[in-house]
Protein backbone atom coordinates (compact mmCIF):
# COMPACT_ATOMS: atom_id res chain seq x y z
CA UNK A 1 0.00 0.00 0.00
CA UNK A 2 1.13 3.56 -0.78
CA UNK A 3 1.49 5.93 1.76
CA UNK A 4 -0.04 9.08 1.74
CA UNK A 5 1.27 11.51 4.69
CA UNK A 6 -0.69 14.68 4.72
CA UNK A 7 1.77 16.91 5.94
CA UNK A 8 3.63 16.59 2.78
CA UNK A 9 0.52 17.81 0.28
CA UNK A 10 0.75 21.54 2.41
CA UNK A 11 2.91 23.47 -0.37
CA UNK A 12 0.13 21.67 -3.19
CA UNK A 13 -2.93 22.36 -1.19
CA UNK A 14 -1.44 25.89 -0.70
CA UNK A 15 -1.20 25.84 -4.61
CA UNK A 16 -4.74 24.78 -5.49
CA UNK A 17 -6.37 27.24 -2.81
CA UNK A 18 -5.47 29.84 -5.60
CA UNK A 19 -6.09 27.79 -8.48
CA UNK A 20 -9.78 27.41 -6.93
CA UNK A 21 -10.30 31.02 -6.81
CA UNK A 22 -9.70 31.31 -11.03
CA UNK A 23 -12.69 28.25 -11.51
CA UNK A 24 -15.77 29.37 -13.70
CA UNK A 25 -18.36 29.70 -11.11
CA UNK A 26 -22.31 30.07 -11.67
CA UNK A 27 -21.81 33.72 -13.24
CA UNK A 28 -19.47 32.59 -15.51
CA UNK A 29 -21.31 29.77 -16.47
CA UNK A 30 -24.52 31.91 -16.99
CA UNK A 31 -22.50 34.35 -19.11
CA UNK A 32 -21.86 31.76 -21.55
CA UNK A 33 -25.44 30.18 -21.47
CA UNK A 34 -27.16 33.50 -21.63
CA UNK A 35 -24.57 34.77 -24.89
CA UNK A 36 -26.21 35.60 -27.96
CA UNK A 37 -24.33 32.56 -29.63
CA UNK A 38 -21.73 30.32 -29.53
CA UNK A 39 -18.89 32.70 -30.53
CA UNK A 40 -19.75 35.06 -28.03
CA UNK A 41 -19.99 32.41 -25.27
CA UNK A 42 -16.67 31.37 -26.13
CA UNK A 43 -15.16 34.50 -25.11
CA UNK A 44 -15.31 33.59 -21.59
CA UNK A 45 -13.05 30.60 -21.93
CA UNK A 46 -10.49 33.38 -23.22
CA UNK A 47 -10.95 35.77 -20.55
CA UNK A 48 -10.45 32.60 -17.99
CA UNK A 49 -7.16 31.72 -19.99
CA UNK A 50 -8.07 28.23 -21.22
CA UNK A 51 -5.79 26.08 -23.09
CA UNK A 52 -2.76 27.20 -24.86
CA UNK A 53 -3.91 30.83 -26.20
CA UNK A 54 -6.45 29.48 -29.21
CA UNK A 55 -9.42 30.66 -28.55
CA UNK A 56 -10.12 32.93 -31.35
CA UNK A 57 -12.34 30.10 -33.12
CA UNK A 58 -15.04 28.71 -31.24
CA UNK A 59 -15.23 25.72 -33.64
CA UNK A 60 -11.85 24.90 -31.60
CA UNK A 61 -13.31 24.69 -28.55
CA UNK A 62 -13.34 20.76 -28.55
CA UNK A 63 -9.06 21.82 -28.61
CA UNK A 64 -8.82 24.12 -25.94
CA UNK A 65 -11.06 22.01 -23.53
CA UNK A 66 -8.12 19.39 -24.11
CA UNK A 67 -5.68 21.52 -23.89
CA UNK A 68 -7.37 22.97 -20.49
CA UNK A 69 -7.37 19.30 -19.08
CA UNK A 70 -3.42 18.68 -19.66
CA UNK A 71 -2.13 22.19 -18.05
CA UNK A 72 -4.76 20.66 -15.45
CA UNK A 73 -3.01 17.12 -15.49
CA UNK A 74 0.34 18.43 -16.10
CA UNK A 75 0.62 20.73 -13.03
CA UNK A 76 -0.47 17.98 -10.70
CA UNK A 77 1.74 16.01 -11.66
CA UNK A 78 4.49 18.53 -10.87
CA UNK A 79 3.21 19.56 -7.91
CA UNK A 80 2.13 15.81 -6.30
CA UNK A 81 3.93 14.36 -3.77
CA UNK A 82 2.97 11.40 -4.81
CA UNK A 83 3.31 10.56 -8.64
CA UNK A 84 1.32 7.43 -8.86
CA UNK A 85 -2.14 9.17 -7.50
CA UNK A 86 -2.57 11.45 -10.73
CA UNK A 87 -1.27 8.49 -12.98
CA UNK A 88 -4.36 6.73 -10.99
CA UNK A 89 -6.60 9.65 -12.86
CA UNK A 90 -4.63 9.77 -16.21
CA UNK A 91 -5.16 6.25 -16.96
CA UNK A 92 -8.61 6.38 -18.17
CA UNK A 93 -7.29 8.43 -20.88
CA UNK A 94 -5.31 5.50 -21.71
CA UNK A 95 -7.82 2.82 -21.85
CA UNK A 96 -9.98 5.81 -24.05
CA UNK A 97 -6.73 5.71 -26.67
CA UNK A 98 -6.40 1.88 -26.51
CA UNK A 99 -10.58 1.63 -27.02
CA UNK A 100 -10.64 3.98 -30.58
CA UNK A 101 -6.85 2.19 -32.04
CA UNK A 102 -8.77 -0.79 -31.62
CA UNK A 103 -11.93 0.08 -32.68
CA UNK A 104 -9.86 1.11 -35.84
CA UNK A 105 -7.66 -2.26 -36.47
CA UNK A 106 -10.87 -3.66 -36.40
CA UNK A 107 -12.46 -1.74 -39.15
CA UNK A 108 -9.37 -1.78 -41.38
CA UNK A 109 -9.21 1.89 -40.84
CA UNK A 110 -6.63 4.57 -39.91
CA UNK A 111 -6.88 5.96 -36.06
CA UNK A 112 -9.28 8.96 -36.36
CA UNK A 113 -8.38 12.29 -34.86
CA UNK A 114 -9.59 11.87 -31.28
CA UNK A 115 -6.75 10.54 -29.61
CA UNK A 116 -6.45 12.47 -26.41
CA UNK A 117 -2.61 13.33 -24.88
CA UNK A 118 -3.78 13.71 -20.96
CA UNK A 119 -2.89 9.58 -20.66
CA UNK A 120 -0.10 7.98 -18.68
CA UNK A 121 1.28 7.48 -22.48
CA UNK A 122 1.57 9.97 -24.94
CA UNK A 123 -0.35 9.33 -28.24
CA UNK A 124 2.58 8.04 -30.67
CA UNK A 125 3.64 6.12 -27.35
CA UNK A 126 0.34 4.13 -26.83
CA UNK A 127 -0.38 3.95 -30.81
CA UNK A 128 3.25 2.15 -31.13
CA UNK A 129 2.60 -0.52 -28.56
CA UNK A 130 -1.09 -1.43 -30.02
CA UNK A 131 0.33 -1.50 -33.89
CA UNK A 132 3.22 -3.43 -32.65
CA UNK A 133 1.29 -5.24 -29.77
CA UNK A 134 4.28 -4.62 -27.28
CA UNK A 135 2.32 -4.14 -23.99
CA UNK A 136 5.06 -4.98 -21.70
CA UNK A 137 4.84 -1.15 -20.53
CA UNK A 138 1.29 -1.58 -20.25
CA UNK A 139 -0.62 -2.45 -16.29
CA UNK A 140 -2.02 -6.30 -16.21
CA UNK A 141 -5.37 -5.14 -16.09
CA UNK A 142 -4.82 -3.72 -19.43
CA UNK A 143 -2.94 -6.44 -20.86
CA UNK A 144 -5.69 -9.10 -20.11
CA UNK A 145 -8.78 -6.11 -21.38
CA UNK A 146 -6.85 -6.37 -24.61
CA UNK A 147 -6.56 -10.01 -24.89
CA UNK A 148 -10.43 -10.11 -24.12
CA UNK A 149 -10.78 -7.85 -26.39
CA UNK A 150 -9.02 -9.19 -29.41
CA UNK A 151 -11.07 -12.85 -28.10
CA UNK A 152 -14.72 -11.65 -27.81
CA UNK A 153 -14.58 -9.48 -31.25
CA UNK A 154 -12.84 -13.19 -33.33
CA UNK A 155 -15.76 -14.71 -31.87
CA UNK A 156 -18.70 -11.87 -32.08
CA UNK A 157 -17.25 -9.26 -34.63
CA UNK A 158 -19.23 -7.11 -32.36
CA UNK A 159 -17.54 -3.36 -32.09
CA UNK A 160 -19.79 -3.07 -28.82
CA UNK A 161 -17.63 -6.02 -27.12
CA UNK A 162 -14.15 -3.45 -27.32
CA UNK A 163 -16.58 -0.46 -25.59
CA UNK A 164 -18.34 -2.95 -22.86
CA UNK A 165 -14.85 -4.71 -21.98
CA UNK A 166 -12.58 -1.83 -22.06
CA UNK A 167 -14.94 0.48 -20.63
CA UNK A 168 -15.24 -2.15 -17.61
CA UNK A 169 -11.58 -2.29 -17.12
CA UNK A 170 -11.05 0.95 -16.96
CA UNK A 171 -12.91 1.35 -14.21
CA UNK A 172 -11.58 -1.39 -12.66
CA UNK A 173 -7.94 -0.41 -12.97
CA UNK A 174 -8.89 3.33 -11.24
CA UNK A 175 -10.62 1.48 -8.38
CA UNK A 176 -8.13 -0.98 -8.04
CA UNK A 177 -5.14 2.28 -8.05
CA UNK A 178 -7.15 4.28 -5.52
CA UNK A 179 -7.35 1.30 -3.27
CA UNK A 180 -3.74 0.89 -3.35
CA UNK A 181 -3.22 4.23 -1.58
CA UNK A 182 -3.31 4.78 2.25
CA UNK A 183 -6.37 6.88 2.48
CA UNK A 184 -9.88 6.52 3.42
CA UNK A 185 -10.86 9.17 1.24
CA UNK A 186 -9.67 7.96 -2.07
CA UNK A 187 -11.44 3.95 -0.80
CA UNK A 188 -15.21 5.87 -0.14
CA UNK A 189 -14.13 7.75 -3.20
CA UNK A 190 -14.12 4.32 -5.23
CA UNK A 191 -16.93 2.75 -3.69
CA UNK A 192 -18.65 5.92 -4.42
CA UNK A 193 -17.54 5.78 -7.75
CA UNK A 194 -18.32 1.78 -8.01
CA UNK A 195 -22.00 2.46 -6.31
CA UNK A 196 -23.31 5.34 -9.10
CA UNK A 197 -21.62 3.35 -12.06
CA UNK A 198 -23.20 0.49 -11.18
CA UNK A 199 -26.72 1.79 -10.22
CA UNK A 200 -26.80 3.57 -13.65
CA UNK A 201 -25.70 0.86 -15.46
CA UNK A 202 -28.09 -1.24 -13.66
CA UNK A 203 -31.59 0.88 -14.26
CA UNK A 204 -30.34 1.44 -17.70
CA UNK A 205 -29.55 -1.97 -19.00
CA UNK A 206 -33.15 -3.12 -16.85
CA UNK A 207 -34.85 -0.28 -19.33
CA UNK A 208 -33.54 -2.61 -22.13
CA UNK A 209 -34.91 -5.74 -21.36
CA UNK A 210 -30.98 -6.87 -20.73
CA UNK A 211 -30.55 -10.39 -19.21
CA UNK A 212 -29.05 -11.19 -15.54
CA UNK A 213 -26.17 -12.52 -17.75
CA UNK A 214 -25.24 -9.25 -19.46
CA UNK A 215 -25.57 -7.44 -16.38
CA UNK A 216 -23.47 -9.56 -14.37
CA UNK A 217 -20.42 -9.38 -16.58
CA UNK A 218 -20.74 -5.29 -16.19
CA UNK A 219 -21.19 -5.28 -12.41
CA UNK A 220 -18.50 -3.49 -11.06
CA UNK A 221 -17.11 -5.03 -7.51
CA UNK A 222 -15.73 -3.61 -4.35
CA UNK A 223 -19.24 -0.95 -3.69
CA UNK A 224 -20.94 -0.42 -0.87
CA UNK A 225 -23.55 -2.21 -2.76
CA UNK A 226 -23.12 -5.84 -3.07
CA UNK A 227 -23.59 -8.06 -6.27
CA UNK A 228 -26.46 -9.77 -4.37
CA UNK A 229 -28.43 -6.83 -4.06
CA UNK A 230 -28.32 -6.79 -7.49
CA UNK A 231 -29.42 -10.28 -8.26
CA UNK A 232 -32.37 -10.43 -6.38
CA UNK A 233 -33.66 -7.27 -7.58
CA UNK A 234 -33.44 -8.73 -10.97
CA UNK A 235 -36.84 -10.31 -10.59
CA UNK A 236 -38.85 -7.67 -9.47
CA UNK A 237 -39.57 -4.12 -11.25
CA UNK A 238 -37.40 -2.04 -11.61
CA UNK A 239 -39.42 0.31 -9.25
CA UNK A 240 -39.09 -2.01 -6.33
CA UNK A 241 -35.24 -2.23 -6.57
CA UNK A 242 -35.29 1.68 -6.53
CA UNK A 243 -37.74 1.28 -3.20
CA UNK A 244 -35.12 -1.27 -1.99
CA UNK A 245 -32.15 1.28 -2.82
CA UNK A 246 -33.97 3.52 0.10
CA UNK A 247 -31.75 1.93 3.33
CA UNK A 248 -28.54 3.06 1.15
CA UNK A 249 -27.11 6.36 1.36
CA UNK A 250 -28.27 6.60 -2.63
CA UNK A 251 -31.40 6.15 -1.78
CA UNK A 252 -33.01 9.59 -2.64
CA UNK A 253 -31.19 10.47 -5.18
CA UNK A 254 -31.86 7.29 -7.24
CA UNK A 255 -35.39 8.04 -6.26
CA UNK A 256 -35.75 11.64 -7.84
CA UNK A 257 -33.66 10.11 -11.00
CA UNK A 258 -36.46 7.66 -11.40
CA UNK A 259 -38.90 9.75 -11.29
CA UNK A 260 -37.90 12.06 -13.93
CA UNK A 261 -36.51 8.74 -15.88
CA UNK A 262 -40.29 7.68 -15.78
CA UNK A 263 -41.71 10.79 -17.01
CA UNK A 264 -39.22 11.96 -19.64
CA UNK A 265 -38.27 8.30 -20.09
CA UNK A 266 -34.36 9.25 -20.94
CA UNK A 267 -32.10 8.21 -18.34
CA UNK A 268 -29.43 11.26 -17.99
CA UNK A 269 -31.28 13.00 -15.46
CA UNK A 270 -30.57 10.09 -12.62
CA UNK A 271 -27.13 10.01 -14.41
CA UNK A 272 -26.68 13.98 -13.49
CA UNK A 273 -28.31 13.45 -9.83
CA UNK A 274 -25.41 10.58 -9.19
CA UNK A 275 -22.87 12.91 -10.47
CA UNK A 276 -24.05 15.38 -8.56
CA UNK A 277 -24.19 12.79 -5.48
CA UNK A 278 -20.28 12.13 -6.15
CA UNK A 279 -19.84 15.88 -6.12
CA UNK A 280 -20.99 16.78 -3.38
CA UNK A 281 -18.74 13.77 -1.48
CA UNK A 282 -15.85 15.76 -2.82
CA UNK A 283 -17.09 18.77 -1.49
CA UNK A 284 -15.81 17.90 1.53
CA UNK A 285 -12.84 18.80 1.03
CA UNK A 286 -13.18 22.25 0.95
CA UNK A 287 -13.03 22.22 4.74
CA UNK A 288 -9.69 19.86 4.55
CA UNK A 289 -6.71 22.28 5.01
CA UNK A 290 -3.69 20.25 4.21
CA UNK A 291 -3.46 16.61 2.12
CA UNK A 292 -4.83 14.61 -0.45
CA UNK A 293 -8.27 15.75 -0.38
CA UNK A 294 -8.23 18.94 -1.57
CA UNK A 295 -5.79 18.12 -4.34
CA UNK A 296 -7.98 15.43 -5.71
CA UNK A 297 -11.19 17.46 -5.38
CA UNK A 298 -9.29 20.29 -7.58
CA UNK A 299 -9.34 17.58 -10.32
CA UNK A 300 -12.54 16.66 -9.99
CA UNK A 301 -13.66 20.49 -10.18
CA UNK A 302 -11.73 20.92 -13.04
CA UNK A 303 -12.85 17.52 -15.48
CA UNK A 304 -16.71 18.79 -14.27
CA UNK A 305 -16.25 22.60 -15.22
CA UNK A 306 -14.99 21.48 -18.69
CA UNK A 307 -17.88 18.57 -18.86
CA UNK A 308 -20.36 21.74 -18.00
CA UNK A 309 -18.66 23.77 -20.82
CA UNK A 310 -18.75 21.27 -22.79
CA UNK A 311 -22.17 21.27 -22.80
CA UNK A 312 -22.90 24.49 -22.90
CA UNK A 313 -20.53 24.86 -26.02
CA UNK A 314 -22.26 22.08 -27.70
CA UNK A 315 -25.97 23.68 -26.49
CA UNK A 316 -24.79 26.78 -28.05
CA UNK A 317 -23.98 25.42 -31.42
CA UNK A 318 -27.10 23.49 -31.53
CA UNK A 319 -29.19 26.55 -31.12
CA UNK A 320 -30.39 24.98 -27.55
CA UNK A 321 -32.49 27.40 -25.37
CA UNK A 322 -31.58 28.26 -22.32
CA UNK A 323 -32.86 26.51 -19.76
CA UNK A 324 -32.29 23.19 -21.31
CA UNK A 325 -28.90 23.69 -21.29
CA UNK A 326 -28.98 24.46 -17.71
CA UNK A 327 -30.97 21.70 -16.88
CA UNK A 328 -28.15 19.48 -18.03
CA UNK A 329 -25.01 20.82 -16.50
CA UNK A 330 -23.16 18.94 -13.58
CA UNK A 331 -23.12 20.44 -9.73
CA UNK A 332 -19.64 22.13 -9.60
CA UNK A 333 -17.25 22.54 -7.05
CA UNK A 334 -17.50 26.43 -6.79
Amino acid sequence: MIKIKQDDYAYAVGLIRAKEIKLLDGDRLNRMIEAQGAAEAFKVLAEAEYGYGNTENFHSFEQVLAEEMKKTYDLLAEISPVPEVVDAFKKKHDYFNIKVLLKAEFSGQEPPQILVDTGVFGVEQIKRIIRERDYSELTPIMMQAIADTYDAFSRMRDPQAVDLIIDKASYDQFVNDLNEFDSPFLHELARIIIDITNINMYIRARSLNKSWDFIGKLLLKGGEISEEFYFAGFDKPVEAFVDDLRRTKYGDTVKRGWELYTAKKNISGLEKLLDDFLMSYIRRSKLITMGVEPFIAYLFAKETEIRNVRIIMTGKINGLNDDLIRERLRLGYV
